[in-house]
């Protein structure tokens, strides 16, 4: 693989995509939405009542006990409206963790079929790209913004997560060694499987607006996955964790192989013709 035409093709593609107010206002707005409206309007409600109202209610499971003690040293001293705070950021920050899965479905949905509405694919194909490095370069135009809009998210949603919540919990919740696991290792699995089942369908559909609409669908069942990555963890064990990440690897490896041989230079120089 040529490492610098895959690098021209990345160029390429990220100076195309940003040209688009469409792309170009998701990539931005949706991270900006997910990092300081969801804490703002979800968390800020919960600190902004009287803790005096929290009294009195019923006690959490003692699996919740025992689940977020491992999180919160003073679990059992943070009170219940710290507690509540505490399991609401954490879901809150794996819907957070969702913008590498939906963010895909707008960058990589005309990676292809894109190309052939802007009548430049046929010096796509002329070029000396291989097939791999093709994938790869249109993967990589995808991966990058998608991967940058979660961390910056992430980051901000920390930040103000921690703010509101510190004078319940004096610790940090965020960014703990579980959730960098996701930031880092996770997150940037999902993009990588979101991105190339968005070249699947971009290499078969007819127009960019049918590829928007059957990416929807690709979000559901990559929702379901990180449910089960997270279930994993909280319900099951560390192992299981790690060998829900080797599957998804596992899954990222055989998509980049099927989409590379779904791309086939020669049916798309004839359908071109």
């Amino acid at each position: 693989m040529d490492w610098g035409r895959v690098k021209a093709l990345l160029k390429k593609d990220l100076r195309e995509m940003f040209k688009s107010k469409y792309i170009l206002s998701a990539v931005i707005g949706m991270p900006i939405l997910f990092a300081i409206f969801i804490p703002l309007s979800t968390l800020y409600p919960l600190v902004a009542i009287d803790s005096n109202e929290f009294e009195g209610g019923d006690e959490f499971p003692d699996y919740f006990k025992d689940l977020f003690a491992q999180v919160i040293p003073n679990w059992d001293s943070t009170g219940a409206q710290g507690q509540i705070l505490v399991i609401m950021a954490y879901i809150l920050y794996i819907v957070v963790l969702l913008i590498p899965i939906i963010l895909p479905a707008v960058t990589a949905s005309e990676t292809i079929i894109g190309e052939k509405e802007r009548k430049t694919m046929e010096a796509l194909l002329a070029s000396p790209l291989s097939e791999t490095e093709l994938v790869t370069g249109k993967i990589l135009s995808s991966f990058i913004p998608s991967v940058a809009g979660t961390a910056f998210a992430a980051i901000i949603y920390s930040l103000i997560t921690n703010i509101m919540i510190y004078p319940y919990t004096h610790s940090l919740l965020f960014l703990d060694a579980l959730s960098l696991v996701f930031l880092f290792v996770i997150a940037p699995l999902l993009s990588i499987l979101s991105v190339e089942l968005m070249i699947l369908i971009s290499t078969r559909v007819t127009s960019v607006r049918d590829a928007y609409q059957l990416g929807s669908l690709v979000v559901l069942p990559l929702m379901m996955l990180i449910i089960g990555i997270v279930v994993s963890y909280f319900f099951i064990s560390v192992l299981a964790l790690i060998g829900a990440v080797a599957i998804l690897l596992i899954l990222c490896v055989i998509f980049f192989k099927i989409a590379t041989n779904v791309f086939d230079r020669e049916r798309a120089i004839v359908k071109l013709v």
